[in-house]
């Protein structure tokens, strides 16, 4: 099977962009601590599992987190 590659290993194999309109109320940050952490994009690994990287507002850091297969 051909699956697509990115050239860099550190690059997701397939991504999506997904910008949320407004930030999710209750998601606090692990390295600030705010309530500023958005959904920003769906990709999945060379595993085929589904994962969401989510970005905090506040702080720029970034947190991925395993999604089910029909996000």
């Amino acid at each position: 099977m051909n699956e697509p590659t990115s050239g860099h290993p550190h690059v997701p194999v397939e991504r999506r962009t997904y910008f949320h309109a407004a930030t999710v109320s209750g998601t606090a940050c692990p390295a600030c601590g705010r309530a500023r952490l958005r959904p920003w994009y769906l990709y999945r690994d060379r595993e085929r599992r589904v994962w969401r990287r989510w970005v905090c507002e506040g702080c720029e850091q970034y947190q991925d987190r395993r999604e089910d297969e029909s996000a």
